[in-house]
């Protein structure tokens, strides 16, 4: 087994005895994090960052970690920062996920695919006009997030030709319980919020869950084919259950109050949206409320409020 130092990609922070976070550094291939916990007998890895380099990293860290192979991974949903690094474990570890998890990958994200492969200029090209934005743009904050923006694509763009799409091998419908020597963890999902196949992993035990993109903190969530009401419904269930920390998708380990402000977030960007159909406005016309302009991901607040506004059309 390969020694592990630390990653480039991301740091390493101990949630738990046994149950470690692997925390996203910006501007690398990882995007989003990760989270390695010790059953005893196995290793669980959830979720597999976006590019190979990253994952490589990851699994070296596991292996570091706990002295075995991994066993078992699990991806939160189809999104590529959560699953492109799955060839790097299988086929030593089996891969799990829900059946709509599956699903989305060997449909949708199988033809994304195959499109980028086949027109990787077309990408590239899609870049330039972001690119000349942010040498005009005057605000550092906003301009250091879409530098890091185009270099999470270029890293995808680049690496895309050596990704071997690999399917989780075993799925479920509600929830799923692993059991090992040292802990049993529950995978559970609750239906599609962030995106359409949400799960976590909840450790009762350690009153900690590893939640996947339900969770951002101190980001935007990120609500492009988001299902809003679904997305709080699912929340005030994962409220339910006994939690003291949270692993996010994106940001820091916290606490229920990371869930919490996702929920009052969509909440009030909801608001938001409400108010501007109602005058006939865009959001193009709304301005970044004040609790939530230090937040990242800055560029997703009118990307979340078209989403919103979309939505509200739908259902006139």
């Amino acid at each position: 087994m390969k020694p592990f130092s630390e990653s480039r990609h991301f740091r390493m922070e101990r949630v738990a005895d046994g149950v470690f976070a692997a925390i996203s550094k910006p501007g690398t291939g990882s995007l989003g994090n990760a989270a390695i916990i010790d059953l005893g007998d196995a290793t669980l890895v959830v979720d597999t960052m976006l590019t190979l380099e990253a994952a490589r990293d990851l699994r070296d860290a596991a292996e570091s970690l706990f002295g075995k192979p991994v066993s078992y991974v699990f991806n939160t949903h189809w999104h590529v920062d959560h699953t492109f690094g799955n060839q790097v474990f299988a086929p030593a570890a089996q891969i799990i996920s829900t059946s709509k998890t599956r699903q989305m990958m060997s449909t949708l994200l199988k033809e994304r695919i195959a499109q980028h492969l086949a027109q990787p200029d077309e990408f590239y090209q899609e870049l330039q006009p972001i690119e000349e934005k942010i040498r005009e743009e005057k605000d550092d904050k906003l301009r250091l997030e879409m530098q890091l923006d185009v270099g999470y694509d270029r890293e995808y763009i680049k690496g895309l030709p050596d990704i071997i799409l690999t399917l989780p091998s075993i799925t479920f419908e509600h929830d799923l319980t692993l059991h090992g020597s040292r802990r049993s963890v529950q995978l559970i999902t609750y239906g599609g919020g962030h995106s359409e196949c949400d799960a976590f992993v909840y450790l009762p035990d350690e009153q900690t869950a590893v939640m996947g993109d339900l969770v951002f903190s101190g980001q935007h969530p990120v609500m492009r084919r988001a299902d809003p009401d679904q997305w709080i419904s699912i929340l005030d269930r994962v409220e339910e259950l006994d939690l003291e920390t949270i692993v996010p998708g994106h940001g820091d380990v916290g606490t229920l109050e990371a869930l919490r402000q996702v929920r009052e977030y969509i909440t009030e960007m909801t608001a938001i949206a409400e108010k501007l159909v109602r005058h006939n406005r865009t959001a193009e016309d709304a301005a970044i409320p004040e609790k939530y302009r230090d937040w990242h991901f800055t560029s997703d607040f009118k990307v979340n409020l078209q989403r919103l506004i979309e939505l509200m059309g739908e259902r006139i």
